[in-house]
């Protein structure tokens, strides 16, 4: 039997829930675009989601995800108004809940994060702050080796974590059979969640917030794009879409990051270049911590 487990409405930007059975429902403030994450050992499994609207659901199940041993695939629905961006559900009118099913799957998670409002970081006040990631170069000899900046991201972190395994092992673990790359960022949370560990998909609103998850011992993986000298000793001219692990800050507050592009990975990058990028991209990161860590109440903003 089906056991829906109501969250709370908590006015905030994530949502989740813990130890749910096949249905899911979570709510929050309105919003028009998010991301779903899901944590679940369970080796097939077929997700589908519907939006809610003034506490009552809104038009058809959707789906959104399959899995199975021998690989996994995105769907790319459009009906009513709502859409699948790949990863990112969007909608045509604003929605304040979604119900999420997967027959005969047990979740440790069930998240859902909107954009923020972004506000400029406060100057940056502490001593240096550098967590010990793994160093690790997304190059190798795979032919797909330059689309793998998201899996060496998740590798690297997990590695910091005490799990590691190579790249390519991870970019086939996560690959969207549909998208067809590895970059698909429900899939790569998934797959922290099915080693053992809490992944989600968040959007933080600057680097204060980043820096409270660092303080607890959390690497980010965070996304961002550039153009001609937007980012200054970056590995390339420009980039449409590019993850990085954010390892902690300077003395000065720049940014210590392991870049899977860079030639020497670790690379010290302008703060306000970071900020800048990172928030044009709806600050995006995916949070991993072990099983036991709270991350929810820096994610959680009132």
């Amino acid at each position: 039997m089906e056991r829906v487990a109501m969250a709370d409405l908590t006015g905030a930007a994530f949502v989740q829930q813990l130890r749910v059975r096949e249905t899911a429902a979570l709510r929050f403030e309105a919003a028009r675009s998010g991301v779903l994450s899901w944590n679940t050992h369970a080796p097939n499994g077929r997700l589908e989601f519907r939006l809610v609207r003034a506490g009552h659901a809104d038009g058809d199940w959707l789906p959104l995800a399959e899995w199975r041993p021998s690989g996994a695939k995105s769907f790319s629905p459009q009906h009513a108004g709502t859409r699948v961006d790949v990863d990112v559900i969007r909608a045509a009118q604003p929605f304040d809940g979604i119900e999420v099913r997967a027959q005969s799957v047990e979740f440790d998670l069930v998240a859902f994060s909107s954009p923020v409002h972004a506000t400029p970081s406060l100057p940056y006040a502490r001593d240096a702050l550098i967590l010990g990631v793994p160093a690790h170069s997304q190059y190798s000899t795979e032919s797909e080796e330059r689309g793998w900046c998201s899996p060496a991201s998740l590798e690297m972190i997990h590695a910091y974590h005490g799990l590691p395994h190579s790249i390519a092992q991870t970019a086939r673990e996560v690959f969207d059979r549909a998208y067809n790359g590895t970059g698909n960022w429900g899939f790569n949370v998934a797959y922290s969640g099915r080693l053992g560990l809490r992944g989600v998909v968040a959007h933080l609103a600057n680097l204060d917030q980043a820096q409270r998850l660092l303080e607890r011992g959390l690497p980010l993986a965070i996304s961002y794009s550039w153009r001609d000298d937007e980012l200054p000793g970056a590995p390339l001219p420009t980039s449409d879409g590019h993850l990085v692990v954010l390892c902690g800050f300077t003395g000065d507050g720049d940014c210590a990051v392991n870049d899977p592009a860079a030639r020497n990975v670790r690379v010290v990058y302008p703060r306000s270049a970071i900020e800048t990028l990172w928030q044009r991209n709806e600050g995006v990161a995916y949070v991993i911590a072990p099983v036991g860590i709270d991350y929810a109440d820096v994610l959680a903003r009132a």
